[in-house]
């Protein structure tokens, strides 16, 4: 008879699959800043190696759905909470075996080893007890319960509790005789304590400072503590025996699994810890719906980064049927540059499966980011600023696919007019041709009306909105007319009043 099982996959973290520990920084960070949002993300977490999960991107959509049924489950502030939770009590059990790795004497490294198994035994049975409240995150609480029933973990578990529970029951008496002390078994005899307390205390005037103190404060004993220490494992030498050989069998006690999971949720707290400011004034953040290539529509979106210092201006961007590239022309100082950052910085955290900063997402997964922004004179470098240009974008635009997204900025500015406009025209041409998603940032405003699938939008000194609108030249000027009075209805106040 032939017998078929079903073999459910191992459980590869919330995820679907670990995050990098290494990651190149891309190219386009710098230009979009993203390498100072990252480094703002990751700040005092920097243990957990977290900058390698900001920076690789996902170009398939099934692994930042993934992701993304994560964060929206986490939504969940109960859910978060417990996460937290969780995170915090891995933390708290790395410290006692560290502090286990440093202290000299062998008896209390081995209690400070079974303390800290102890309550990784605890950390997951918590979790375990937060998940089955909740509705959210069903396949890491089902792994976690067939990992705490498995006999290895239960039988540690049982051990480590019993151990410490035959410890904390131990009771012996201290004698001190000048400079020696010697210890022996509990006998019932009188408490001492209670009974000096009881004579001071006819002495007590009004309240008095506390002069106790935690002998457990300090990680590593004193000499006396040791000596002490010494004389009560002669007393009990069954127990810390036992103690010793359990600890040696458990050197390592953390599965794979766990440490996959903590370091997506530290990936995950991050984020929104980051995040939270911002939610907490209003503006919106959204999990963005993933669209065929060359779909965008955005509403109310922000540079995200720029919020954590000041309330940004929220902007509304969509490319129609047959629109794929998006010419933005208008004063300096009018947020034209700051838009191009932010529609790139979108895809980017789009692509990790993050929520983002807009009321309504919906994009693409790019398979490349690619960036061309003004980057002056270098020292050392001894190509002009025009042949850097050049050169940079001669090696970027082979790039360019129909799936890829392109943030250019000011191009050719260090050259003539006419050479600019020539170049540019063609680099836009090129962009155009491949299919790509383009942002455009540009003084050349023949740009905007170069080909139907050109989106022109137009910025406005003072509001930095940006919108649909003609590049006639106009803008730039009208906003100067404005700042100094000299706009025709400026003009016809003025006159009337002194009329």
């Amino acid at each position: 008879m032939l017998v078929c099982m079903i073999v459910s996959p191992p459980f590869a973290g919330l995820f679907g699959a670990p995050l990098p520990q290494e990651a190149r920084e891309p190219g386009y960070f710098a230009d979009l800043q993203l390498d100072q949002l990252v480094e703002a993300v990751v700040k005092g977490r920097e243990r957990h190696n977290l900058v390698p999960a900001f920076s690789a991107r996902l170009d398939d959509a099934a692994a930042i759905e993934q992701r993304q049924s994560v964060f929206a489950e986490l939504a969940d502030e109960d859910l978060l909470a417990a996460m937290r939770a969780f995170g915090d009590g891995l933390a708290r059990c790395e410290r006692q075996f560290e502090a286990a790795a440093r202290v000299r004497h062998p008896r209390q490294a081995q209690r400070w080893r079974l303390n800290a198994i102890a309550s990784y035994v605890s950390v997951v049975d918590a979790a375990i007890a937060a998940l089955e409240k909740s509705a959210g995150l069903r396949g890491w609480l089902d792994w976690l319960r067939e990992y705490r029933a498995s006999a290895d973990v239960a039988a540690m578990a049982s051990e480590a509790r019993a151990l410490l529970a035959e410890l904390g029951g131990l009771r012996y008496t201290l004698s001190i005789s000048g400079d020696e002390i010697t210890a022996s078994p509990f006998a019932d005899q009188e408490d001492l304590n209670a009974g000096t307390l009881d004579t001071f205390e006819r002495f007590r005037e009004g309240e008095v400072a506390p002069h106790e103190f935690d002998l457990r404060a300090g990680a590593e004993m004193n000499e006396l503590h040791a000596a002490v220490l010494d004389l009560v494992v002669k007393l009990f030498p069954d127990v810390f025996d036992r103690v010793a050989r359990f600890v040696d069998r458990h050197p390592a006690v953390r599965h794979p699994v766990i440490d996959v999971v903590e370091r997506e949720l530290r990936f995950a707290l991050a984020w929104l810890d980051f995040i939270a400011p911002a939610q907490r004034a209003g503006l919106p953040f959204c999990l963005p719906n993933l669209r065929p290539a060359g779909r965008l529509e955005v509403t109310d979106t922000f540079d995200v980064l720029l919020a954590a210092s000041r309330a940004p201006v929220t902007n509304d961007v969509a490319l129609g049927d047959g629109e794929s590239v998006l010419v933005v022309t208008g004063p300096n100082q009018g947020g034209k540059t700051t838009f191009a950052r932010t529609i790139g910085q979108l895809y980017h955290l789009a692509a990790l499966g993050l929520p983002v900063p807009g009321r309504s997402v919906a994009l693409h997964a790019p398979d490349a980011i690619l960036t061309h922004f003004d980057r002056g004179d270098r020292a050392g470098d001894l190509r002009s600023r025009l042949e850097d240009e050049i050169t940079r974008m001669t090696e970027m635009l082979p790039k360019v696919t129909n799936r890829s997204v392109v943030i250019l900025n000011e191009m050719f500015s260090s050259t003539t007019f006419a050479d600019a406009r020539a170049m540019s025209i063609d680099v836009l041409r090129d962009v155009l041709d491949a299919g790509a998603v383009g942002v455009c940032v540009t003084f050349i405003d023949e740009l905007s009306r170069l080909d139907p699938r050109v989106v022109s939008l137009t910025t406005s000194a003072g509001t930095f909105r940006v919108t649909r609108g003609r590049a006639d030249g106009e803008a730039h000027a009208l906003a100067l007319a404005t700042r100094y009075g000299l706009t025709q209805d400026q003009l016809r106040a003025r006159i009337g009043a002194h009329a």
